[in-house]
């Protein structure tokens, strides 16, 4: 037969449950500030003495009678909250009836403050005090003693001691005094408690339920700013009146939604709970969007930015569940799906907000490090479920929709930006979105969304649809009627507009070809105009012009006859000649006079061919033939002498000129300009040619460079030196003169320009180079 045995607990399972899981003083003061919630109380005390290593807790909660502390307290991971069967719950569920923990460890966070506890404690109905001495020293000498071998002391109290600042509890209540503190408290530590406590029971200043104080005693009777007297987060007003924000909630087998904005209330809509798990607690959530102006406010009052506060805090039966909420921490998982798109969903740093879940216990359970969460189950699964989908995305949905769209928006503080037909048109499509879902029930909207424009055109089709999906899930006769006049005035303004429109096209449509018939007249305006309006007096500045280039022929023929006399009386071989010395005298003579003769021709015929020019722009010529120059663009007056004067001229090259965007500020003789123009077409003709090209480049800063260029023969080197293509009376042809070229160049020099052959000289391509003013249309 088998001996039963009993397992034994050493002494060091003080520090596992104790200063091994209850990891710091901070986590350790929240542990018994949580069993004062548990206790129901509404006030607690907590008073540092750094000069004697002294910390005092008093609560006004329920407190306990002796035989609580000797069954319940002293009885090792016992909690009675765990215990509460959960038919039971609804009866605890009332005001300072939730409880904070329960896995009954929380009293060991009084070894990690301090190395001994004295605690006195008073029931309700009940006269007597009780009193419990610990040193928690005397757990740490032997770890092979037995747990429960090691006394503590347990009394009855006269009173309860005095502290400096609570007042003397005259009812139930409990204080803790704990000796010799293993930590140094002094205002920093203090301070950044405050601010952990803060948000640990009340981030967002939004409940009254328990008074939590800190007091410092350092002598002085003065409070000290930040660190003495109870704390609280004062910015309410600043969530609700400055904000977007959302409050949901769960309960009953139903959620109810209501969304505000900027203290205008937008929306209530309420929709059956697809949340099994949480039938058995109610789930209420307050979450804030916080605009740039908004951010600014929170900064200034709080002294910290709002990402460094916190983001969604989570709390279970009043009490904060660590680390949900933390600048760091992630748990609703909203950062990685931003991550996804910037503009498109929030994420941390975007909200605030607290969940409040009251719940039965071991509904959820809270990590046992206390500074890791709750337990993944199915039911902490759907709360953070709920709060994503029904709270965070839900108000994602009108801040992405509505306020992200109207940059401005991002600097106020109020909503008058929330009046304009477009921003009601925003915060009318998110309403009809949900009116449209046929379990969602819209119990309040805001009627000014539904105030219909009388001006047409801000009402959009979606504006209208939005309209008519709120009007039918609400039932709302009076708006359909508006919505039904608003769309006959829609059509009307639509037939009106399109009778116009087709009349504007018909209008555009003839002011193009207008536009086109101007343009034409204004290209041949430029320099070449019709031939309608030639007067009297232009007339007669042609005819002078002629007489001039006339006289100018006439006077080369003239010196060209006489040098063909004096040729012809030096040939006759005289008499006197007697020596070689006297013939080469005579020939060196012949030579001068042709010579002569050829600059005289030379001069005839560019005189010639300028009142060739002279007499083709008759019918039609705008320069200043009193002068023969013009100041103006000479690229813009090739153009046109392309466009205008070579038009369906017979026997000449399809010439094209390409100006490059460029334009060329110069002084010019539209005359010599047409003059070297037709030479090069007329070369270009002779070597039998069909195209001929002149295509503008910027050669330097100053000036432009015509290549010309034409598919004729090119140039023959066997019969032809290229180099002397450009001198007097030379030429690769039996029937030319040998002037073409050369009064180009002449032209060219007079302007300051140059011409050469371009290439390798085989083609009869040329580089024109021509100074000016350049500038890039």
């Amino acid at each position: 037969m088998s001996k039963t045995e009993k397992f034994r607990v050493s002494s060091h399972l003080k520090d596992i449950i104790g200063r091994e899981l209850v990891t710091n003083e901070y986590v350790a003061i929240f542990e018994l500030v949580k069993n004062s919630f548990d206790a129901g109380a509404t006030r607690v005390d907590i008073e540092f003495d750094p000069d004697n290593k002294r910390l005092v807790i008093t609560d006004d909660g329920q407190g306990m009678s002796l035989a609580d502390i000797r069954n319940k307290w002293l009885f090792v991971a016992y909690s009675e909250k765990a215990l509460i069967q959960p038919d039971t719950y609804r009866d605890k569920i009332k005001p300072s009836g939730q409880f904070a923990g329960s896995k009954g460890i929380g009293r060991f966070a009084c070894d990690t403050l301090g190395k001994r506890l004295d605690l006195y404690s008073r029931a309700k109905e009940k006269n007597s005090i009780s009193r419990l001495e610990v040193d928690w020293t005397r757990f740490e000498d032997d770890s092979s003693e037995e747990f429960q071998s090691i006394d503590v002391a347990v009394s009855a109290a006269k009173s309860f001691p005095s502290a400096i600042n609570a007042p003397t509890l005259s009812g139930s209540g409990t204080v803790l005094i704990i000796e010799e503190a293993r930590h140094s408290w002094d205002s920093d530590r203090i301070q950044q408690l405050r601010k952990d406590l803060a948000k640990l029971i009340d981030p967002f200043g939004t409940t009254t339920h328990v008074t939590v104080s800190t007091w410092l005693l350092d002598g002085s009777d003065q409070a000290i700013s930040g660190v003495d007297g109870p704390i609280r987060n004062e910015i309410a007003e600043l969530l609700i009146e400055k904000t977007s924000r959302i409050d949901v909630k769960i309960g009953g087998g139903f959620i109810n939604t209501t969304l505000f904005d900027r203290g205008k209330k937008i929306y209530v809509v309420r929709e059956p709970s697809p949340y099994e798990e949480l039938s058995d607690c109610q789930v209420e959530g307050h979450i804030y969007f916080l605009n740039r102006a908004a951010k600014k406010t929170f900064t200034t009052r709080m002294g910290v930015r709002p990402i460094e506060f916190g983001s969604v805090f989570l709390f279970l039966n009043r009490f904060r569940i660590f680390p949900i909420g933390e600048e760091f921490d992630d748990t609703l998982g909203l950062n990685r799906r931003k991550q996804q798109g910037q503009s498109r969903y929030l994420g941390t740093r975007d909200v605030i907000g607290r969940v409040d879940v009251l719940a039965p216990p071991k509904m959820f359970r809270e990590v046992s490090s206390r500074d890791a969460g709750l337990i993944e189950d199915a039911r902490s699964r759907a709360l953070f479920d709920a709060i994503r989908k029904h709270m965070i995305y839900r108000l994602e949905r009108y801040v992405v929709g509505v306020n992200w769209r109207d940059k401005p928006d991002q600097d106020r503080d109020t909503p008058e930006g929330l009046d304009t037909d477009s921003s009601r048109s925003r915060i009318l499509a998110v309403v009809g979105a949900l009116a449209k879902s046929k379990d969602i029930e819209i119990l309040y909207y805001d009627e000014e969304l539904t105030r219909v424009p009388e001006d047409p055109d801000s009402i959009t089709d979606e504006t209208l649809k939005s309209l008519s999906q709120l009007a039918d899930s609400s039932g709302d006769a009076k708006l359909l009627k508006r919505i039904e006049a608003a769309k006959s005035r829609i059509e009307e303004l639509r037939v009106s507009r399109e009778e116009a429109r087709q009349a504007a096209h018909r209008a555009l449509e003839e002011q193009q070809r207008t536009n086109q018939r101007i343009a034409l007249l204004e290209k041949q305006a430029a320099f070449l105009g019709s031939s309608l309006d030639v007067d009297v007096e232009r007339v007669q500045l042609l005819m002078h012009q002629a007489k001039i280039h006339l006289g100018h022929v006439r006077s080369a023929i003239s010196n060209a006859a006489y040098e063909i006399r004096s040729l012809l009386e030096n040939a006759v071989t005289p008499a006197g000649l007697k020596d070689i010395q006297d013939v080469e005298d005579q020939l060196a003579s012949i030579r001068q006079s042709a010579r002569r003769i050829s600059v005289a021709v030379a001069g005839a015929t560019l005189s010639g061919d300028r009142l060739g020019a002279v007499l083709s722009f008759a019918p039609n010529i705008r320069v200043d033939l009193e002068t023969d120059k013009v100041e103006g663009d000479l690229l813009r007056f090739l153009e046109e002498y392309f466009e205008v004067r070579l038009v369906g001229i017979p026997n000449i090259p399809a010439a094209t000129f390409d100006a490059s965007g460029l334009t060329l500020y110069r002084s010019f003789s539209p005359v010599d300009i047409a003059v070297l123009v037709d030479n090069l077409l007329d070369n270009a003709h002779k070597a039998k040619a069909h195209k001929i090209e002149f295509k503008v480049g910027q050669k330097w800063k100053n000036a432009i460079v015509i290549r010309v260029s034409d598919d004729g023969l090119g140039i023959d080197r066997r019969k032809i030196d290229s180099s002397k293509i450009f001198e007097r009376g030379y030429s690769g042809s039996a029937n030319g003169t040998g002037l073409g070229l050369y009064s180009i160049r002449q032209i060219l020099q007079e302007m300051g320009g140059t011409i050469e052959l371009a290439g390798d000289g085989s083609r009869a391509d040329f580089d024109i180079v021509v100074p000016g003013e350049i500038h890039e249309s």
